[in-house]
């Protein structure tokens, strides 16, 4: 019996793409709920305080700028895998506090949605289209000048 070569042929361009899309799309939802959080500022505090949190204020706010910070790299591919990492921690203990422990089908449902999203991020890494791997590229075209 010939043994079977069964490989999957990837368009690396495609796939660069695609990664640039979750990137930006997980990015962009983060940003609105960061943004959410911070609109809502009083009501987030509030909510700490009901749940018996002693988050004071500027602990607090600094979570949330942490978290806007985090997808603002993620969407621009800079430091992308502890990025990613970082900010599915944090969203899910601003998302905690923010709906107050008040965790229905749906919630859960979407955050489980949004691990899903920064999963390639985590583990694969930026791709072609990102600050990280150009970057790299200019570090790579520097060591071998000469």
């Amino acid at each position: 019996m010939p043994k079977l070569d069964l490989h999957c042929n990837i368009d690396e361009k495609m796939f660069s793409l695609t990664l640039f899309l979750t990137r930006l799309l997980t990015g962009l939802t983060l940003l609105y709920i960061t943004v959410g959080c911070l609109l809502f500022c009083r009501e987030f505090l509030y909510n700490a305080t009901a749940m018996g949190l002693p988050l004071p204020v500027p602990a607090g706010l600094t979570v949330v700028i942490a978290e806007l910070f985090l997808s603002l790299l993620l969407m621009l591919g800079w430091f992308t895998r502890p990025a990613a990492v970082l900010s599915l921690l944090t969203t899910a203990g601003l998302a905690a506090v923010f709906f107050a422990s008040d965790f229905n089908k749906l919630y859960v449902a979407l955050l489980v949605l949004l691990a899903a999203a920064l999963l390639p991020c985590a583990l694969l890494g930026p791709g072609k289209i990102s600050l990280d791997y150009s970057h790299a590229v200019r570090r790579a075209n520097k060591k071998f000048r000469g």
